[in-house]
């Protein structure tokens, strides 16, 4: 465990914490903002966090010399093929062991896995927020890589980000005439992008519909 202190009560001006560590006596794992990573700072900061990462970082500190008399930290299951399909891995937090984050006014995903984490956080300031699913696959980090870089105007995974969210909370309109359905920039008025609709999965029919579709932006 890192020295928090120069002196009884007294934190070093300018100190960072830094590695995830755990005080054993207390079975309380400590996670620094540092060891997670920086997903958005506007309007509010959103950080995630790699649970592959943290519980080999778990791991490596329960065989050192003071983590070795405790039980373990944690059970884990890796990926599962079945079928095909690649179910993702399991972590969950045991033996009476919780998880504090740094304490600040961010919010911490928690990524790559079904846990307990969530279930498992002393509660402060932060925001943790988990994504458990029955169906998570987990999914190959290099074809998920190739399929947002695909579109032609990428340029960043911000701008990525930016798009997916305007095609889901912006207004849309559907030109029942030429079936083209038209997404429109924050201002409502800047169109931003445009799709033909088609009716049914295999008819090829371009949608024709009694009147334009519109949905104002979503707040």
């Amino acid at each position: 465990m890192p020295s928090l202190y120069v002196s009884s009560g007294y934190a070093s001006v300018g100190y960072v914490n830094s590695g995830i560590w755990i005080d054993w006596a207390a079975r309380v794992i400590f996670v620094p903002k540092a060891e997670t990573t920086l997903v958005q700072t506007l309007p509010t900061e959103v950080r995630s966090l790699d649970l592959d990462a943290f519980r080999l970082a778990l791991k490596n500190l329960e065989d050192d010399p003071a983590g070795m008399v405790y039980p373990d930290t944690h059970r884990h299951v890796a990926p599962v093929n079945v079928g095909g399909v690649v179910l993702a891995r399991v972590l969950e937090i045991v033996n009476d062991f919780t998880v504090t984050f740094e304490d600040g006014q961010y919010a911490v995903n928690l990524v790559g896995a079904n846990s307990n984490v969530g279930d498992r956080v002393n509660v402060n300031q932060v925001s943790v927020r988990s994504a458990n699913s029955a169906g998570l696959v987990d999914a190959d980090p290099q074809l998920v890589a190739q399929a947002v870089w695909s579109h032609a105007s990428a340029v960043s995974l911000t701008d990525r980000m930016t798009l997916a969210s305007a095609i889901l909370r912006n207004k849309t309109v559907t030109d029942p005439t030429t079936g083209i359905m038209t997404v429109y920039g924050d201002d409502g008025v800047t169109p931003l992008l445009s799709a033909q609709l088609y009716e049914g999965v295999t008819t090829g029919q371009t949608y024709r519909g009694q009147g334009a579709e519109r949905r104002e932006r979503l707040q």
